[in-house]
């Protein structure tokens, strides 16, 4: 990365990554519970991860 990261902004890449994998993981085996707990996770990092970006610039 270019760029320094802060810490905050890796905690919610993390808790994307864990939302993403959560859905991905649901969908593959058929496990729902997987994906309806991975999907809000995934949305609430995104959210973090863009305010984060935000508040940066």
């Amino acid at each position: 990365m270019a760029g320094t990261q802060s810490g905050n902004e890796g905690v919610w890449r993390v808790l994307t990554g864990v939302g993403a994998l959560g859905v991905g993981i649901g969908l593959i085996a058929g496990i729902p519970l997987l994906s309806l707990v991975g999907a809000p996770l995934a949305i609430v990092g995104v959210i973090g991860l863009t305010a984060v970006r935000r508040g940066r610039n």
